[in-house]
């Protein structure tokens, strides 16, 4: 079935948009509306916008829906984890619940491709897991997944190996850990785990380090050999890298070069209360450098609505990026989709009110509609069903 849009804006002028299998069979100017009779909708000189991506969320740990949760400054990770524990455990809704909310919130902010940390544990055993594959399944043609088993508690301070193991027979795709220096303690023996279990399984590696420093570098370092020695290259990704902000111009540079080559990845949630990898230097080195939400109203912090969009925003505005080349180059690290449609890409976009992509970065327009295979998935005026509650 053919599928048109009309009166697509991209850039200065309007486009028809035809779309067939879900692919884009035809992009050609043309400001004419609808026919009568004719099917298809009519953008009505809406912007277009490719579909962004979330490369670190926890679909199972927010608190959207749910009474307010009070929330206290800890001193150490150990505590916060014991407390998110608590705090996790009073929650009246199901994880099920909590991942379709957090996923009709995102899909209406136009994001389309997620990678989502899920707890595992021995108490918890595969029950997040197993209900995050189910909601993925529910969402198969609207949202893409990637889930990593993550062992919030540590890996081996958990005792989490053989669950581990479980998450990955059961479907993850990816092996998490946190902090093997500041948590686990013994950064050789959980990076002997963590890249033991993915070249078992054949999966690859998301680690979350919030670790400063040396100690951030020297783990960092330690799992580009690790990518290298177990033939990872390009499937390895270091979550948050606070320590990558805290070192020179020049040390940075040297890892930079170790990142680009064996293919690690870093992804940024571009906090505002610590210091972050310099995105900019690391992406002209090659280093590929992608975004996520993190928190979204959860124990860790009371903010975060889940709008890549906006987190786009933020990463511009805090690197002072403000020519339109800067505006339009950050796009990078938020999508791999084209700016432009283009014959035989997949047919999956936004539309927004904004006069040009460059100001969408800026300001953050709410998504009119977000569109999968050519077919709206959320209609901010009209398909009240598909409105997230928040």
């Amino acid at each position: 079935m053919k599928i048109k849009w009309k009166q697509v804006r991209i850039g200065a002028h309007l486009y028809r948009l035809e779309i067939e299998n879900g692919l884009f069979t035809k992009v050609e100017q043309d400001n004419t509306r609808l026919a009568m009779g004719e099917k298809g909708w009519n953008a009505d000189g809406l912007l277009y916008m490719p579909t962004l991506s979330d490369m670190h969320c926890h679909l199972d740990k927010h608190f959207i829906g749910e009474m307010w949760k009070s929330r206290k400054a800890i001193d150490s990770l150990p505590n916060h984890l014991r407390r998110e524990k608590e705090l996790l455990t009073s929650l009246q809704g199901s994880v099920l619940e909590r991942a379709r909310t957090l996923l009709n919130l995102m899909l209406s902010c136009g994001t389309t491709n997620i990678r989502t940390h899920v707890d595992i544990d021995p108490m918890i055993g595969l029950k997040h897991l197993e209900a995050v594959l189910q909601v993925k399944e529910e969402f198969k043609g609207k949202m893409e997944f990637e889930i990593v088993a993550f062992p919030q508690q540590g890996l081996l301070r958990s005792g989490s190996s053989e669950v581990m193991r479980e998450a990955m027979r059961l479907g993850a795709d990816l092996v998490g850990a946190v902090d093997p220096g500041g948590l686990d303690h013994k950064i050789e023996a959980c990076l002997d785990e963590v890249f033991g279990l993915a070249t078992t399984f054949n999966k690859g590696v998301d680690i979350h380090l919030h670790d400063p420093g040396h100690l951030g570098v020297y783990t960092i370092d330690r799992m580009i050999d690790c990518a290298e020695q177990a033939n990872l290259q390009g499937q390895v990704a270091v979550g948050h890298a606070y320590c990558l902000g805290q070192i020179t111009e020049a040390e940075s540079m040297e890892l930079g070069m170790r990142l680009r080559e064996q293919g690690v990845s870093i992804i940024s949630n571009v906090p505002i209360d610590r210091p972050m990898p310099n995105v900019p230097k690391l992406a002209t080195l090659g280093v590929d450098v992608r975004l996520g939400t993190d928190n979204i109203l959860d124990s860790w912090s009371p903010f975060g609505d889940g709008d890549m969009l906006k987190r786009t925003s933020r990463l511009a505005e805090r690197f002072g990026w403000i020519e339109d080349k800067q505006l339009l180059d950050s796009y990078q690290f938020t999508t791999k989709k084209s700016l432009v449609p283009k014959v035989g890409d997949l047919a999956d976009f936004l539309l927004v009110s904004a006069m040009n992509l460059e100001h969408a970065v800026a300001a953050a327009p709410p998504r009119e509609f977000v569109v999968v295979g050519g077919k709206p998935v959320y209609e901010r005026d009209e398909t009240v069903s598909l409105k997230p509650a928040y």
